[in-house]
């Protein structure tokens, strides 16, 4: 239950809703005693904040449980949700470096399936949601980070995205042009020969044809021209050809 409502904050939650929601094998009365319980330790455990005024963040109103956000909660959705809702409502606006830094330090606090191991039908649909909201705005921020020069941590988080989700293609020719980017050319034509290998074997398909244009011409890269070829491929919406 209380991952319920932190993923759901400032809305009034039915107390009879959340009694069958989480409680739903108990009767009526056992199931509201438990949900009391829960919400008394909830609280509890939020007033041992010397900021929360003693949990009154967590309130009862009426028929309704309401747990309203505040500035000392630190919550990773809330904070991703909240930086990533400007970002993907426009993907090619700049970002600036402060920003970028802090946009790229949730990201990285991201460490896979929302409530692993949980399969209620809100957890499976809230999970969903959150894994492309940290895909899409991984990839725009993996290429602003590239357009600003700063490959090392456009390599680090490219390669940390991939880790929820290894074919994704445009994160991956990302990376493949951030490593070129980096004099790291060996590594980009190594990392491309085992993600194709991967995919090959786990999905029985072969790279898009965007893909292998990038990879070949990493494979000739030999004047600064070519690398300025890689770099516009950064500025683009989708690195396309």
């Amino acid at each position: 239950m209380a991952s319920f409502l932190f993923t759901y904050p400032d809305r009034g939650h039915r107390r009879e809703k959340l009694a069958d929601l989480f409680w739903p094998d108990l009767d009526a009365e056992r199931a509201r005693r438990a949900m009391n319980s829960a919400i008394w330790r909830l609280r509890k455990l939020l007033a041992t904040q010397p900021e929360s005024g003693a949990g009154q963040n967590l309130q009862t109103l009426g028929n309704e449980t309401i747990l309203k956000n505040a500035p000392w909660l630190d919550v990773d959705i809330w904070s991703l949700q909240s930086l990533a809702a400007p970002v993907l409502k426009d993907p090619a606006a700049p970002l600036d470096p402060e920003r970028l830094a802090t946009i790229t330090a949730i990201l990285h606090r991201y460490e896979g399936p929302f409530l692993d191991g949980d399969e209620g039908d809100w957890i499976l649909e809230e999970r969903e949601r959150l894994h492309s909201i940290f895909l899409r705005t991984a990839t725009i921020a993996v290429r602003s980070l590239g357009i600003a020069g700063r490959f090392h941590e456009g390599i680090s988080l490219a390669r940390h995205a991939l880790r929820f989700d290894p074919f994704r293609e445009e994160l991956t020719r990302s990376l493949l042009v951030l490593l070129a980017l980096d004099e790291q050319r060996s590594e980009a034509i190594r990392s491309y020969q085992q993600w194709s290998k991967l995919l090959k074997s786990e999905l029985n398909i072969a790279p898009l044809p965007a893909t292998r244009r990038v990879i070949e011409e990493i494979q000739v890269l030999d004047s600064p021209e070519g690398f300025e070829r890689l770099r516009d491929r950064l500025s683009t919406s989708r690195m396309s050809a």
